[in-house]
């Protein structure tokens, strides 16, 4: 059973967990550039910046692109639209996973088997592919319509690790007394099995958030993006129009970007299991 999030134990371990103070100002970092980014540039995404394919100057830190856009203004509008697609699809896997293998953990039964049986005919679908697919038929393309899709097809391994989670609880002797006690089946979910879930369930977000910023990074750099300039737009971009030994700014940075974001939100995970799982404290 994992730890409860808010324990003074957990808190305790938070605060001499390096790896996680490391990620998260990493990850902070970054989402601060995304947000606070545009108040430092007085151009924006495809605003005409100067002379195109120019290096970094401190006019434009990161240089301008093929078409005289500012990539510095092009990164940090592009994290924004990455880092909403991913919170929208960490929302939307994250919820249907909880709320499905919460159900089926405490119910059994048929219903068990019904989502047992959901959850394997997604997992065997290729979900990048079908979304990739469903975007090209999409034509205009939103960042909701493209965090509702990833997260549509993410969230599988979600609900089956929760219903694990919920019937090894289940069998515990303080949720059986609770039953006994004339609780119902909400008040039991709520009361007794959310709390002890609640340091896994952050853990899932985190992880859900990830994945969805990688999958629409990936999609962006297919061309099936939600904005030109997106951090996977401009590595397309920049691809199709050599600049990956002529202008190397233009990559480099969006790249660096990614590579940091996804590094750290991977350090994020293992140090949230560490603090979490006792099993992986004792080892």
């Amino acid at each position: 059973m994992v730890s409860k999030l808010v324990s003074k134990e957990t808190r305790a371990l938070l605060r001499k967990n390096r790896k996680f103070w490391v990620s998260t100002i990493i990850v902070v970092f970054v989402i601060s550039l995304g947000l606070l980014g545009p108040l430092a540039t007085k151009y924006g995404p495809r605003t005409p910046a100067g002379t195109p394919r120019s290096p970094p100057t401190l006019n434009h830190p990161f240089g301008t692109d093929y078409f005289g856009y500012d990539v510095f203004a092009e990164v940090v509008y592009g994290i924004r639209v990455s880092l909403s697609v991913g919170v929208i699809a960490a929302i939307v896997a994250t919820t249907i996973g909880v709320l499905l293998g919460m159900i089926a953990g405490l119910k059994g039964g048929w219903i068990d088997s019904l989502v047992e049986f959901a959850t394997n005919t997604f997992l065997t679908i290729p979900s990048l592919l079908v979304i990739l697919l469903i975007t090209a038929y999409m034509g205009r393309r939103e960042i909701t319509d493209m965090g509702l899709l990833i997260g549509a097809f993410s969230w599988p391994w979600t609900a089956r690790a929760v219903r694990s989670q919920v019937a090894a609880l289940k069998a515990s002797d303080y949720v059986s007394l609770s039953y006994l006690s004339g609780n119902s089946s909400f008040r039991v979910l709520y009361k007794d099995i959310l709390p002890n879930i609640a340091s896994y369930i952050l853990l899932v977000f985190v992880i859900q958030f990830s994945g969805g910023i990688l999958a629409v990074v990936t999609l962006e750099f297919l061309g099936m993006g939600a904005a030109e300039w997106s951090l996977g737009a401009i590595l397309n971009l920049a691809v199709i129009w050599g600049a990956v030994t002529l202008d190397v700014w233009w990559w480099f940075f969006p790249g660096i970007i990614i590579v940091l974001l996804m590094s750290s939100l991977y350090i994020l995970v293992i140090s949230l299991e560490e603090v979490f799982n006792p099993r992986l404290r004792r080892e």
